[in-house]
């Protein structure tokens, strides 16, 4: 798996930790695939077989997408700059404090920035 898919992946768990962990629960039974995946996440270590083995957990529970259903769906129009349309400023974004997986926030508000579910540092802002 490309380092590309790896960050989907792990943006995924982090933005859904709480559903993946239910989806475990109520599936295989046996939430150890993602504590794995999260110990080596903050013990900084390579992630891609641990995050095979719960890719394949959530598969054997019976979502045939596994991981991949919870990564954000591709195509946005975010970036493009149409003929006729005025320059905006720049628009944060807030992303993995790390910068090992691609999750991404847009703020609403005065909605709280998020934390990383697996080593509890806000989300780091950026500017598009």
């Amino acid at each position: 798996m490309g380092d590309a898919a790896a960050a989907r992946r792990l943006a995924a768990v982090c933005g859904h930790m709480a559903e993946i962990r239910a989806d475990l629960r109520n599936g295989p039974g046996d939430e150890g695939p993602l504590d794995l995946l999260l110990a080596a996440v903050r013990g900084g270590r390579d992630v891609s077989a641990p995050m095979a083995v719960l890719h394949a957990a959530l598969q054997a529970g019976g979502d045939p997408l596994g991981l991949d259903g919870y990564a954000p769906g591709g195509g946005s129009a975010r970036g493009l700059r149409l003929t006729g349309v005025a320059d905006r400023p720049a628009e944060p974004v807030y992303l993995c404090p790390s910068g090992r997986c691609d999750r991404y926030w847009w703020p609403r508000g005065p909605e709280p920035v998020p934390h990383c579910a697996i080593d509890g540092a806000e989300l780091r802002a950026e500017r598009l």
